[in-house]
């Protein structure tokens, strides 16, 4: 178990290759499409949409754990999905000063992710916060009342300071979800964003639906294939979360 648990922390997840990656040619880049049910919410984000509109700057904070920082990646300032969220955002909105900082640590329980808002959050004075959280809290199987405490906690603090917010639950690997029972934390999440009307951005089921598709294989791999991988998946996950903000700004 310790072995699989520092899997999923290192790599969170994202350790698996196209089906034709050992091809010479180069893989194609991936069908990141997903039914429309799974980016489709119905919390909007006024705010961000009016400084959209307003073509004023708009800072997104993106705090979360390791897929946050990256750690995936072979350059993790680079490769992340905020990095990539920034860039897609850009192209969607040209002549709007978009930036979005990463604040993303490794290991980090959602009630120690909320104990650094203050230093990580607030300063920054954010249009946006995506909180990307729970895959720590679930590989250490801890209570699942003190994750979902902890996560009404740091979603009423982020009422309190006026800031927008949107979820991000866990991530998908076959492998992974056969030894870590995710679902408790998947429904506290989900409990949560509804009574609280707060975006939940649903990536364990779209990272479900690419690889019951064929899109991502989440297995083995061999380890200098892995970085591409994340990259890969890290683009996609951007491309979806940036569809996702748009819409609920448009609406």
């Amino acid at each position: 178990m310790t072995r699989i648990f520092l899997w999923l922390i290192g790599v969170v997840a994202l350790s698996g290759i196209w089906a034709d990656a050992g091809a010479a040619e180069p893989a194609p880049r991936p069908d990141c499409r997903v039914p429309r049910e799974l980016v489709e919410d119905e919390p909007r984000l006024p705010g961000l949409a009016q400084q959209l509109r307003d073509k004023k700057p708009v800072t997104i904070v993106a705090i979360g754990g390791a897929s946050t920082a990256g750690n995936a990646t072979g350059d993790a300032a680079e490769d992340a999905y905020p990095r990539r969220l920034q860039d897609a955002l850009r192209q969607r909105h040209p002549g709007v000063d978009i930036t979005v900082l990463n604040k993303g640590v490794p290991r980090q329980t959602t009630q120690e992710m909320v104990e650094r808002f203050s230093r990580d959050v607030y300063p920054s004075t954010p249009s946006l916060v995506i909180w990307e959280t729970g895959t720590f809290d679930a590989a250490r199987n801890h209570d699942v009342d003190l994750f979902a405490d902890s996560l009404e906690t740091g979603l009423a603090n982020l009422h309190a300071h006026n800031l927008e917010t949107m979820l991000i639950d866990m991530q998908y690997s076959r492998g992974t979800a056969s030894v870590i029972n995710f679902e408790p934390y998947l429904d506290a999440m989900r409990r949560i964003a509804d009574v609280d009307d707060v975006y939940l951005f649903q990536r364990f089921e779209m990272m479900k639906y690419w690889s019951d598709n064929g899109v991502f294989s989440f297995g083995d791999v061999p380890k200098e294939l892995r970085a591409q991988l994340a990259i890969d998946v890290y683009q996609c996950l951007a491309e979806q979360l940036a569809e996702a903000i748009d819409y609920a700004a448009r609406q």
